[in-house]
């Protein structure tokens, strides 16, 4: 069955009006996109029509709800129903750009995954409109017209992108509830997770790691060449450059199931892999870096990476994020054009500089022994000052895991020994 017949001025005028009226009570998301969508379709003169939400930290956007006469498999609220950004170029131009596209199943510049999409949904052309919501794209309306229907054309584009604009308005006011709460995981500027959220969900892989679940692989990167940017163009510019890094760190982890992008820093960003080995990890990054060479004023992204695979005994967060810092450190240091792995040698450095915090840590201790040893001399009434002083340094040996001891009288100035102790 096609969908209704495209409709006149006249009728998505009065489209609009309704769309007014329903957004002004809608009081939940899934009631604003249900009924966004049902007064898209009216209006659009659309055979089906869905409204999906932008999931920037892994990559994908998430449908909410499907309207219309629907393919065989859809359902009208889907609960794991994503598009990966990467894989249609038209979705990762329009959350770029915030602009509406149009496509039609035949067009030979489409990718396979584009035309592959209308023809398992039975359609002929479509049509895609920004939502936005906090000056950023939070999500799109996507309409369907069958064969039998006209394609659509510039006109129905124009009318789509004054349609979500309203829908957007809408959404802010069901949006504000939720503000907070996302506020608090998510950054402002780019969308991605922020720092809480990256460590909430490093804390829960390795959790799983410990129960017997798979390795867990961090990516680390660092913006190159940001200020710069924001030198010679302004803090503006900066700031577009770091949304054109974070979309492109976005796409990489939407080809990962489960993967989570986040900005940590200012220039800094990361994924996290749960259950993903090194290697994984290093096709991410890699992508990733392939998707930053088109992003503005020259910038580029450092890479380094670490997994669990690599590091013996138990493994922290904080353990794997220095190893993965250390290795995008070395990146960025040699100017490396590919994702740098945390390496044996960096390994060793970091236990050793865990042998002098140790070291350090264990000083009072020491200290406490050496007070011990010179409480003991003092007390004792037998023996000349000089037998009582070596009885308190012997202590202090035997305390310490010392081998030997020397006991230096000074004389002029010099250092002349007075009594020691050395094995044989």
């Amino acid at each position: 069955m096609s969908g209704p017949h495209p409709a006149r001025a006249d009728e998505r005028l009065a489209g609009l009006v309704r769309l007014a009226e329903v957004l002004a009570v809608s009081r939940s998301l899934t009631q604003l996109a249900e009924r966004a969508c049902e007064e898209a379709r009216f209006a659009f003169g659309a055979r089906s029509v869905s409204m999906s939400r932008l999931e920037p930290e892994h990559g994908v956007v998430r449908t909410l709800v499907n309207v219309g006469d629907l393919a065989p498999g859809e359902q009208r609220f889907p609960t794991e129903e994503t598009f990966q950004i990467a894989e249609f170029p038209l979705l990762a131009t329009m959350i770029d750009e915030a602009r509406p596209w149009r496509l039609q199943v035949d067009d030979e510049h489409a990718s396979r995954a584009e035309r592959g999409l209308l023809q398992a949904l039975g359609a002929a052309s479509a049509l895609a409109a920004p939502v936005l919501a906090q000056g950023r794209v939070w999500g799109e309306l996507f309409a369907t017209r069958s064969a039998h229907d006209d394609p659509f054309d510039d006109g129905d584009v124009a009318f789509a992108q004054a349609f979500a604009g309203m829908v957007s308005a809408g959404l802010a006011q069901v949006e504000h509830l939720l503000l907070v709460e996302r506020l608090a995981y998510h950054d402002a500027l780019t969308g991605l997770g922020n720092r809480r959220l990256v460590e909430d969900e490093l804390d829960r892989a390795l959790e799983t790691r410990r129960t017997g679940g798979g390795p867990v692989t961090v990516v680390m990167a660092d913006v190159n060449r940001l200020k710069q940017a924001n030198d010679q163009h302004g803090h503006d510019a900066g700031d577009r450059a770091l949304v054109s890094v974070a979309n492109a760190l976005s796409a990489a982890c939407g080809r990962v199931p489960g993967a989570v992008a986040g900005r940590i820093g200012g220039d800094e960003f990361c994924a996290v892999l749960p259950g993903y080995p090194i290697a994984i990890g290093e096709a991410l990054a890699s992508a990733f870096m392939r998707g930053t060479m088109s992003a503005p004023y020259g910038v580029s992204v450092a890479c380094g990476i670490a997994s669990t695979e690599h590091v013996e005994g138990s493994v922290t967060r904080e353990r794997l994020f220095a190893l993965a810092d250390g290795a995008q450190y070395q990146a960025k240091r040699t100017g490396a054009t590919h994702p740098v792995l945390a390496d044996p040698s960096q390994l060793v450095a970091e236990r050793r500089r865990n042998r002098l915090q140790a070291d350090r840590q264990e000083e009072p201790a020491l200290l406490a022994v050496a007070l011990e040893a010179v409480a003991a001399v003092a007390v004792r009434p037998d023996g000349s000052p000089r037998d009582r002083l070596a009885a308190g340094i012997a202590s202090v040996a035997e305390g310490s895991g010392a081998i030997g001891w020397v006991l230096d009288r000074l004389s002029s100035g010099a250092a002349l020994p007075e009594l020691h102790h050395v094995p044989p």
